[in-house]
């Protein structure tokens, strides 16, 4: 009873780290470029953000499940059973599922330099208007559409496409790590499970 529910446990935990891996990997090579494509940046900031809680919610459930199971695995195993790599699979899902508050540095360096850009380019918009604004020679009509395409452009500052792109390269990053550590404890699941069964197809023989 017990080798049976250890033997569940470890599929689960491989079908869940697979999940992850895959998960991982879809969002850094087709969904985040395809994101980048859009033609505006509030619709870019606003898909990303749903795409972000809704990813970000579904990859900590897969990590939780997967590093879960291997741990009870590796408990529930009878001595002569617990395998290292049970507790090495455990650590690699755990560390994909917090990968981004480790690159969470590299990100917020990348990002500061990106923002110092945008507010001197705005200081420079801002004194532009400023000397716009001194001439006063447009009549009624052009000063209200001189205010229309101002405020436009404050709409358009209020979502930044600069910020947008370097928030969604950071957390393509951050997926290429995670698919990457995943994929290391995918891999190492596969051939544990694989050496399991071997042993035991060796000492039923014996």
């Amino acid at each position: 009873m017990a080798s049976r529910t250890v033997s569940t446990l470890k599929f689960v935990g491989s079908i869940s780290l697979g999940l992850l891996t895959g998960l991982s990997y879809t969002l850094s090579t087709l969904t985040l470029p395809t994101l980048l494509t859009l033609p505006t940046a509030s619709s870019a900031s606003k898909a990303f953000t749903n795409l972000t809680v809704l990813s970000l919610a579904h990859i900590r459930t897969l990590a939780s499940i997967s590093s879960g199971s291997f741990l009870l695995a590796y408990i529930l195993s009878p001595r002569s059973q617990k395998h290292p790599y049970l507790l090495w699979t455990t650590l690699f899902v755990a560390s994909s599922g917090c990968t981004e508050y480790f690159l969470r540095f590299a990100v917020a360096e990348k990002a500061a330099v990106g923002a110092r850009k945008n507010n001197v380019r705005r200081d420079k918009k801002g004194k532009g208007r400023q000397m716009d604004a001194s001439y006063e020679v447009l009549g009624a009509a052009s000063d209200r559409e001189s205010e229309g395409t101002a405020s436009g452009e404050e709409m358009e500052e209020d979502v930044n496409g600069e910020e947008v792109r370097q928030q969604m390269e950071g957390f393509m990053m951050t997926q290429v790590a995670r698919t990457v550590v995943a994929g290391i404890g995918f891999a190492m699941s596969v051939v544990g499970i694989w050496g399991d069964g071997a042993a035991d197809l060796v000492i039923i023989e014996m």
